[in-house]
């Protein structure tokens, strides 16, 4: 027998949820995992382009020009061969960690917009971001209580690395320059793998929610299938 890829197994699950969510009595049909890949891609290209518009506008002071300025030096002198590839890597490790420093007032305008995006706008908005929204997909309680703004908080503080912003911003402003590095780069590891383990569960668990869904208590639903003209709760 041959032995079935992760492709094959991402479509044999979702086979099996279209024939549940036949026989269910329940008007609660789970979105498929393609549709919720397709709102998360959507939803980080908007936002990437909606944060880029409005940071573009912030203020930068002349320390930030001269180090982005360095920056495209040490690039280009790497790509004509005049800069080694250690060289390149720790001049722009140390870069990168300067600019930090003087651009957290973006950071902060950045963590801000992306509170807006998935807490407060799918809050007022049937449980759904723009991505969502376009994939007829939808955020709901697992239990049929009324969704509230700290659920959606809960949910994007883990699905979204905003806590992981937060604390980065955090680490920027207190931690030494080496110490940063090091913990905000654990950070970032820790982050991919709960992405990785959230798609791995949305995909091959029955209940398809991924470690967002079960610490917030949500599931994400075929949007036509619920009541939409219900506001999410601003507290519990």
């Amino acid at each position: 027998m041959k032995k079935k890829n992760v492709y094959d197994k991402i479509k044999d699950e979702e086979e099996r949820l279209k024939e549940e969510n036949k026989s269910k009595k329940s008007p609660d049909i789970k979105a498929m995992f393609s549709q919720r890949i397709f709102a998360f891609l959507i939803d980080l290209v908007l936002l990437s382009m909606i944060t880029s518009l409005i940071t573009i506008f912030v203020p930068v002071n002349d320390t930030t020009t001269k180090l982005y300025a360095e920056q495209d030096r040490v690039l280009e002198g790497y790509v004509d061969g005049s800069v080694s590839m250690e060289e390149y890597v720790n001049q722009m490790i140390d870069l990168g960690y300067d600019i930090s420093r003087q651009t957290v007032i973006i950071s902060i305008f950045a963590v801000v917009i992306s509170l807006l995006y998935y807490v407060v706008y799918p809050c007022y908005n049937n449980g759904q971001t723009f991505g969502k929204k376009l994939m007829k997909i939808r955020i709901k309680k697992t239990n049929d209580k009324e969704l509230s703004m700290n659920d959606l908080l809960i949910r994007s503080m883990i699905n979204n690395s905003i806590l992981v912003n937060i604390v980065t911003i955090a680490l920027v402003l207190f931690l030494s320059k080496d110490l940063y590095l090091s913990t905000s780069s654990l950070l970032s590891s820790i982050q991919y793998l709960v992405l990785i383990i959230s798609l791995i569960m949305i995909a091959f668990t029955k209940n398809a929610q991924g470690l967002h869904d079960k610490v917030a208590k949500t599931e994400v639903v075929q949007a036509d299938t619920v009541k939409e003209d219900v506001l999410c709760q601003v507290g519990n």
